[in-house]
């Protein structure tokens, strides 16, 4: 376990340099690519609800997805980290626009935690409203990552928090008429042949890149 571990360690801080590397005009270029890559997957495959993350950093950036998408008249989730709880768990809150997303979280842009505009309330008051027999709810999640493989494992920063929120995920939407599809984006230079994957890692469906 502790030798997996370590390898995961050195595999995330080796991918992690090397995309902070990338020259800023280059990384605009692939995000582009991306951005029409998902646009494109969303026109063959639509989905009327979104749960982002606000990019940080060397991240690939989603802020023209979202924007996208609030044209659109999708819905957009994004994450809030609660510090509050130990540990630190991440929820996702409702936004209409960019500029409501304020600086949180280790710099990280984040929603207002407001109850009313909770995923989790908008889920339930969504299910009470189709009623039994209707079609199922079909969201969609876009993930960050530091590493991901060709079988859709993936390497986190370390902070387990997307793992974590998707187990809670998996026990309350078991049997429920509801679908998850969780896609990642990354540069290419971030997917490698296979990693190495513990019990309590997450899968994502499918990996996005330039």
């Amino acid at each position: 376990m502790e030798e997996q571990k370590e390898r995961k360690t050195r595999l995330r801080r080796q991918i992690l340099k090397e995309r902070n590397n990338i020259p800023e005009e280059i990384r605009r270029g692939m995000d582009r690519q991306i951005l029409d890559r998902l646009m494109q997957f969303d026109e063959e495959n639509p989905c009327p609800v979104y749960l982002c993350y606000a990019n940080y950093k060397s991240e690939v950036s989603t802020k023209e997805f979202m924007l996208w998408c609030l044209h659109q008249g999708k819905i957009v989730f994004v994450p809030k980290v609660k510090t509050e709880e130990k540990p630190a768990e991440m929820e996702f809150y409702r936004i209409h626009a960019w500029e409501e997303l304020k600086t949180g979280y280790q710099g990280i842009l984040e929603p207002e935690p407001l109850p009313e505009r909770a995923f989790f309330k908008w889920l339930a008051e969504t299910e009470k409203k189709a009623g039994e027999g209707a079609e199922r709810i079909h969201l969609r999640m876009l993930l960050p990552g530091a590493v991901f493989d060709k079988k859709g494992n993936r390497i986190g920063y370390g902070g387990g928090f997307y793992d974590r929120w998707l187990a809670g995920w998996e026990h309350l939407a078991d049997g429920k008429p509801v679908v998850l599809e969780k896609i990642g984006l990354a540069y290419e230079m971030q997917v490698v042949e296979t990693l190495p994957a513990e019990c309590f890692d997450k899968k994502v469906d499918r990996v996005i890149t330039e």
